[in-house]
């Protein structure tokens, strides 16, 4: 069954370090459990004095430490009482189902094993539902356990692409995806209007009838052969913010332009400095301008000046309600979805050339090898004398390296750009020296960009890599970032900040299992350095991708919070977003504290300690949402890349493609296409012969192959082999390992669940 338990536990922050929070942490509470046994909530509250006005809190926390695989609740009439995982045979994670409609239970403790689940004892369960499970039978020898689905905790997906047929007391959608157990009921009052036949998009909502889950018919389709059409789908499927509404529009509309020539006295006058923008040849807003000046002793002085935003976008106003709803700027093949109303995101705001923009500046002075010296920030006005597209700078850079370039790149007025961005390159190398000196981590995966027609058609896909240009305004864009995020520490003002934790024991054992099968050592404890080590001795090798996928996979996903902690990949303790506030909500937050700063200052007052509170209020409620709504963009961006990119294949089905294995698990392999960065799945099921997944050597190999041999550790740290049956035996079948390279046949375009799959080519 599925459990409403109203809002998701996973919606409400977890309190950070230092927070005054009347709510026991995670540890008080599995200490108490270890204790004194399980208990329902009610009770677990009194046991650890939780008062009453924060019991839904409480609450809460429990279920958020059930998604975290650290708590259950053991369903009863009563209510259910809440206990540790290995006091009982429960236990939480995520369905994976093939297309016969049995599957595998993915525990959130990473260091269980998987767990078999036959269709029969799915309930209403769907593939990535985050589930509570019940052990039925433990696994022995080379067999998995085995388990039956208790309730569903979270829906993996919300919304199902399907057809409608009507019966008697409602209808039944038949969904796309051919991995979906059951279909989906529609209530009587729901079916208002819908034809037999007819194709809809559905929501899955709480309970079930029988073994047919409760849903909603959000969309009827019409045209779905088109990226418009998905493109609606993916709308719905992530609620994202569309349009404008109509009172932000119309506060926008109102704000008034800036004059050329128009003085600013409480500015900083740079519009005879040289700056430029450099961006993306189809870039329509321009956020970021920079300059560079040679002072005396061979000192560089970097300015990096970002557009303004705060001077328009005054906090509590309905332009600042609908960005921090919204969070960020959304990115799609063929179409954005601004934070900001088009009024200031592509006018008031770009730094478009030989026009007069107000900007923040950041000021850092560098010495001849690189270190900083010295941080100013000021409220300014620049003139931008040119935009550089990404190609042309890159033209010009390899020009002066005496690199081919051709001439058709490199603009007519590159001399007098060439000493300066020559100078740029040469404290763009001496800032990532200094980075890589103090640990940071570079990896070089190649990127996808999907090109879109005029029309709306998919037209191309390219694969990107990064390049001089790029890297010379990314390391300035970090350079910034940080010298911001110190700035703000040392002023004691609320910081909004990036952190990214380190990996966890689990993850990197994992990871060590991966590299052990691919023939690398890193120790118990890696540093970032050594990870680093490992990326420069894979890099142009056949083993990169594999190797830095696997990385990429161990390492967390970096967040927003209101206090400054360890950025892991950039190896510091001080990094905030600072240089985006057209796109990203957090970065405007961090200009609006500095336009109250800077002009108190310039008024020769500092800010009061009553707003200091304010916003170190104001940040400790943005940060949870602007983590929310990054992974909302993500997920969305994600789901139409993988929508735009089937469209684009289906002319190939049945094409033979070579690729290497990245990664291996009990139901087949992924396979990652050497032609574009393309990752498919190859099903166990279509392998033809019986094979075993050995996690110790992280492998699949054909049945009797591998017994006898030591049995390693699992997927994430368990004991025993996992099992996939294949077509049918074979004598000779081959071995599959990560890193191995292989040839496949496009099989299968999954539209309904996003999918790729492969077959081993004959």
């Amino acid at each position: 069954m599925t459990r409403n338990r109203g809002k998701s536990a996973s919606s409400r922050p977890e309190p950070q370090a230092g927070d005054r929070s009347p709510i026991p942490g995670k540890e008080l509470i599995c200490e108490e459990l270890r204790q004194g046994g399980g208990g329902t909530a009610r009770r677990l509250a009194k046991l650890l004095g939780v008062a009453k006005a924060d019991y839904k809190d409480f609450r809460a926390r429990l279920y958020t430490l059930q998604e975290e695989g650290l708590l259950v609740r053991v369903p009863s009439e009563s209510g259910g009482k809440w206990e540790l995982p290995e006091r009982t045979p429960l236990r939480v994670g995520r369905l994976q189902l093939d297309r016969r409609g049995s599957g595998f239970f993915r525990p959130v403790d990473s260091s269980e094993d998987d767990i078999f689940v036959r269709s029969s004892h799915l309930e209403d369960a769907f593939p990535g539902d985050l589930v509570l499970l019940r052990l039925t039978s433990a696994a022995r020898g080379d067999r998995l356990g085995e388990g039956r689905v208790v309730e569903v905790i979270e829906r993996g997906r919300k919304l199902l692409r399907g057809t409608f047929w009507k019966g008697k007391e409602g209808g039944l959608v038949a969904c796309d995806d051919p991995r979906m157990p059951s279909d989906v009921f529609i209530s009587q009052d729901d079916i208002k209007g819908l034809e037999d036949g007819g194709r809809v998009l559905v929501r899955l909502t709480t309970g079930s009838r029988g073994r047919f889950p409760f849903g909603e018919v959000t969309l009827v389709l019409t045209n779905e052969d088109s990226l418009e059409a998905d493109f609606e789908v993916v709308r719905a499927e992530f609620d994202l913010p569309v349009e404008h509404g109509k009172g932000v529009v119309e506060e926008a509309a109102a704000l008034p332009a800036v004059k050329d020539g128009e003085g600013w006295p409480d500015r900083r006058d740079l519009r005879q400095l040289r700056t430029f923008t450099i961006d993306p040849k189809d870039a329509r807003d321009f956020d970021d301008a920079v300059s560079l000046e040679l002072l005396a002793g061979g000192k560089l002085r970097l300015g990096v000046h970002i557009a303004d935003v705060s001077h328009y976008v005054q906090p509590g106003s309905l332009i600042d309600q609908s960005a921090e709803f919204r969070g960020t700027s959304i990115y799609l093949p063929g179409r954005v979805i601004p934070m900001l109303p088009e009024r200031l995101a592509n006018d008031l705001c770009s730094l478009r050339p030989d026009e007069d923009r107000l900007v923040k500046t950041a000021f850092l002075t560098f010495s001849s090898s690189g270190e900083l010296l010295e941080t100013e920030l000021c409220r300014s006005v620049i003139r931008s004398h040119r935009r550089f597209t990404y190609g042309e700078a890159l033209a010009i850079l390899d020009s002066l390296e005496g690199k081919e370039v051709d001439s058709a790149e490199l603009p007519p007025d590159r001399e007098e750009y060439e000493e300066i961005l020559a100078r740029m390159a040469f404290l763009r190398d001496s800032l990532k020296d200094a980075r890589t000196r103090r640990g940071a981590l570079f990896l070089d995966l190649p990127q996808l960009k999907i090109r879109v027609s005029e029309n709306g058609e998919v037209e191309g896909v390219d694969r990107e890599q990064g390049d001089p240009a790029h890297s010379l305004i990314e390391e300035f864009m970090l350079a910034a970032n940080e010298a911001v995020a110190r700035y703000l520490i040392d002023q004691d003002l609320a910081i909004l900040a990036r952190v990214h934790p380190a990996p966890t024991d689990e993850k990197l054992a994992d990871f060590r299992e991966l590299l052990g099968a691919l023939g690398f050592e890193l120790r118990a404890r890696p540093e970032v350095g050594d990870l680093q080590r490992l990326v420069d001795e894979v890099v142009g090798g056949p083993l990169a991708v594999t190797v830095q996928i696997g990385l990429l996979r161990t390492m967390g996903h970096a967040e927003y919070t209101p206090k400054a902690d360890l950025h892991y990949a950039l190896s510091t303790t001080a990094y905030c977003h600072f240089t985006s506030p057209i796109r990203r909500y957090p970065d405007l937050v961090v200009h609006q504290v500095l336009e109250e700063h800077l002009k108190g200052l310039d008024g020769g007052r500092g800010m009061t300690s009553a707003r200091r509170a304010h916003w170190s209020q104001k940040v400790e409620g943005v940060a949870p949402h602007a983590c929310k709504a990054e992974r909302r963009a993500e997920d969305a961006e994600r789901a139409m890349q993988a929508a735009a990119l089937i469209r684009f294949l289906s002319p190939r089905l049945g094409d033979e493609m070579g690729g290497s294995i990245i990664s291996i698990h009990a139901f087949g392999f992924f396979v990652r296409l050497d032609e574009l960065p393309i990752e498919g799945l190859v099903p166990v099921a279509t392998l033809s012969a019986y094979y075993e997944f050995d996690p110790s050597t992280q492998t699949l190999e054909p049945a009797g192959k591998a017994r006898g041999q030591g049995k390693g550790r699992g997927r994430s740290g368990g004991k025993g082999r996992s099992r996939g049956q294949g077509r049918g035996g074979r004598s000779g079948a081959p071995s599959f390992r990560p890193g191995q390279r292989v040839r496949v046949k496009l099989t299968e375009l999954n539209s309904a669940s996003r999918q790729i799959s492969f077959e081993l080519a004959q």
